[in-house]
């Protein structure tokens, strides 16, 4: 009888394969640690006499040298369990590790769970990596995001006093004449202009007068509601949105403004040198939609209602279409 023959032969044979070997079925459904328990395995190293004590398997603990990529065998190194496993099954050392039918199959087992394995381990380092690109990759989003909103914004404010700019009020005011138009909705504008303005300018140089229009840009930030935005129409000319808003809360914002630029001081040097405390004014005109106006329309309410309040003696606030305009003269639009 061959060795073959008798590896298959006994009972005991069979009830060992189904004692040792049927359950790792099961069990490697839900286990991926369990394996075929193979107490005889040989040392590879000892059983060759090999001198290679670099090898992964070298005086170490039994190990399946043919599930280990890198090992030395034939005088060269091996590749990994796929490319040698085809001469390793034929080997002495594999064939000394199964003794009997039991060991071999559960040997075999053991090799289909390995590859099994290792192939489950890569899929889900290629997931994690996946996961972590995409991770990287919605960062890199959100940082793109920020910064194209980062750019957006300079696009939209203006430097000096941090108040959206001319360009952006145009399109503001158009998204409120929109508004406007599909119901009774209204909104209504404030411009306003800091009195005697080019006064101070020359007596205190551009850098001061910066300042001045600095301080008005947050003035305006901490004075409106959260939904009125402020915009540096030019110069020391300002213009304020405020949605939903008729023409007497329109006023009542704009003398609350009025009231707290009177009360902003500035440090200033004198013309001997000496520091000097000094204050300023500002002129506002209202102006609400109606119907038939049109945005430049609107700002030309809102510039005329201002020229008003600066020919009646400045630091007022006054709306468009009140009695005095009936009066109005033909003197140039902007005064300083």
């Amino acid at each position: 009888m061959s060795e073959t023959e008798k590896k298959w032969t006994g009972d005991d044979n069979l009830a060992r394969a189904r004692k040792e070997i049927i359950p790792i079925f099961e069990q490697a459904i839900v286990d991926d640690e369990v394996i075929f328990r193979n107490p005889h395995i040989p040392d590879c190293w000892e059983m060759k006499n090999c001198e290679k004590t670099d090898c992964p398997t070298h005086a170490g603990a039994s190990k399946r040298c043919w599930q280990i990529a890198g090992t030395y065998c034939g005088g060269r190194v091996q590749g990994n369990f796929v490319d040698k496993y085809s001469t390793c099954a034929t080997c002495e050392v594999f064939k000394a590790a199964c003794p009997t039918i039991v060991e071999e199959l559960g040997e075999q087992l053991n090799n289909m769970l390995y590859l099994l394995r290792k192939q489950k381990s890569q899929a889900r380092e290629h997931i994690e990596r996946i996961e972590y690109l995409n991770r990287e990759l919605a960062t890199s989003i959100e940082d793109l995001d920020a910064k194209n909103q980062e750019i957006g914004e300079l696009l939209i404010i203006d430097r000096l006093t941090g108040l959206y700019n001319r360009h952006y009020l145009f399109t503001v005011l158009e998204d409120e004449l929109a508004r406007s138009s599909r119901g009774s909705y209204k909104f209504s504008i404030v411009m306003l202009d800091v009195d005697n303005f080019k006064s101070f300018n020359d007596t205190y140089g551009h850098l001061k007068g910066d300042e001045m229009l600095a301080a008005m840009g947050g003035l305006l930030k901490g004075a409106l509601r959260k939904a009125d935005r402020a915009f540096r129409y030019g110069g020391e000319e300002f213009v304020v949105v405020l949605p939903d808003t008729d023409m007497t809360i329109a006023y009542l914002i704009a003398e609350r403004i009025r009231a707290s630029f009177r009360e902003q001081r500035f440090v200033v040097q004198a013309g001997g040198g000496e520091e000097e405390i000094v204050s300023r004014t500002v002129s506002l005109g209202l102006a609400t939609i109606a119907p038939g106006v049109d945005v430049y329309g609107l700002l030309a309410r809102a510039d005329e209602a201002m020229y008003r309040a600066k020919t009646m003696g400045k630091d007022m606030s006054f709306r468009y279409g009140e009695k005095e305009m009936a009066r109005k003269n033909k003197q140039p639009t902007h005064l300083s």
